[in-house]
């Protein structure tokens, strides 16, 4: 019942910032609550916590991943609902999928589902948004409980449910203990690593060994240890890390300032050679093909004649967009010995349309650092 007496109440909320600066917008699709007041297959660009709570309801697994975003700053987040009171099937999510796959302004999705055959498919619409030119990546968690040797089996079953969709998807692994110490599956952790992609301005920065904020834990074996951990057992040293990391799994950490958790390194999921053995190389290869589209448009060149002049003009202004971000593509040495990204521009036979063509080296993060000194003491 509405209050018929006339003042004006506080009703203020004190939460984290639930906005800054987005480079890679997220979109969420998962099961809502029965009760709640969103459709399903709408979707739904979520600001705050209040409305993701009032359109999926709190208890939600779809509110759940949204809240997770939203708390880390990376919103707003479009979100959809695959099913309402009852799991989705895996039609019901792809049906979802599409309407996701077809936005150009969503570049990270994420779903609440922890079983094979969805993360699976996930990463096979990932690959469909690229069908026409919308670059997605796909990040994605097994349940709470899910072993090293598990993990890597479920990073080749995504390989084998499609090449291309591995190419755009990253496996988050284990699972996380919030700051409540409440144990959540991979689809938290998943949203939790997400975000942190989500805000990155700087492709060039692969994220390694970076915080993930407001989790106090990596899941927790029966002893109390991480799960996951550098150890020696019978004698032989032990990474689970780099064990997962070369099995297409990017594992989530102990911080090494004692408290909370970090990023190991962050790979997608393809592991048949090193192409992709760094998400900083998908999303470089992305962001470059965006930034040299946008110019093209807001340029106009579209509506410009098919001219020397023009091919000309479209030249200098994709090798400019290139030299911006040189520190994400380095240049090659030209045929006339001059540093640069061979920009060409032709044109087609019937004049209809211009090939732009460009040449470049992606800049690869450091993974190790060797300290080998050479040291005296006086005898």
């Amino acid at each position: 019942m509405s209050q018929l007496f006339p003042e004006v109440i506080d009703a203020t909320t004190l939460q984290p910032k639930l906005a800054s600066n987005i480079f890679l917008p997220c979109g969420v699709e998962g099961q809502s609550d029965s009760a709640s007041s969103g459709n399903v297959g709408t979707i739904y660009t979520i600001n705050r916590v209040d409305e993701a709570s009032t359109l999926f309801g709190s208890s939600s697994t779809l509110y759940g991943v949204v809240k997770a975003l939203l708390d880390r700053g990376a919103g707003p987040v479009k979100a959809v609902a695959s099913a309402k009171g009852s799991v989705p099937a895996l039609a019901d999510r792809q049906a979802a999928w599409e309407k996701l796959e077809s936005d150009d302004t969503i570049r990270l999705r994420l779903t609440d589902s922890e079983i094979q055959a969805d993360i699976s498919g996930l990463a096979q619409s990932a690959s469909y948004a690229a069908l026409i030119n919308n670059k997605q990546i796909a990040v994605v968690g097994m349940p709470s409980g899910t072993t090293k040797t598990s993990l890597i089996a479920a990073a080749d079953a995504i390989i084998s449910a499609s090449v291309d969709g591995s190419k755009r998807t990253v496996l988050v692994g284990p699972g996380v203990l919030d700051m409540n110490g409440i144990l959540r599956g991979g689809s938290y952790a998943a949203a939790s690593t997400a975000a942190e992609i989500a805000k990155n301005a700087d492709p060039s920065n692969d994220l390694d060994l970076w915080p993930i904020l407001q989790i106090s834990s990596i899941e927790l074996s029966a002893a109390g240890l991480p799960v996951f951990r550098r150890r020696v057992s019978a004698g032989v040293a032990v990474n689970d890390f780099e064990d997962l990391l070369q099995g297409g799994v990017s594992p989530l950490m102990p911080a090494r300032i004692g408290s909370g958790i970090q990023t190991s390194h962050l790979r997608m999921v393809f592991k048949s050679d090193s192409t992709f053995d760094a998400l900083a190389t998908r999303i470089i290869i992305d962001q470059v093909f965006i930034d040299v589209r946008n110019y093209i448009y807001d340029s106009n060149y579209l509506r410009m004649g098919n001219t020397e002049t023009t091919r000309g003009r479209i030249q200098s202004g994709v090798e400019a967009v290139l030299q911006e971000r040189r520190s994400w593509i380095e240049p090659l040495v030209q045929p006339d010995g001059t540093i640069g990204y061979n920009v060409s521009v032709m044109p087609s036979p019937d004049m209809k349309q211009v090939i732009i063509g460009y040449e470049g080296v992606v800049v690869r993060g450091i993974q190790s650092v060797k300290v080998a000194p050479t040291l005296s003491i006086p005898v």
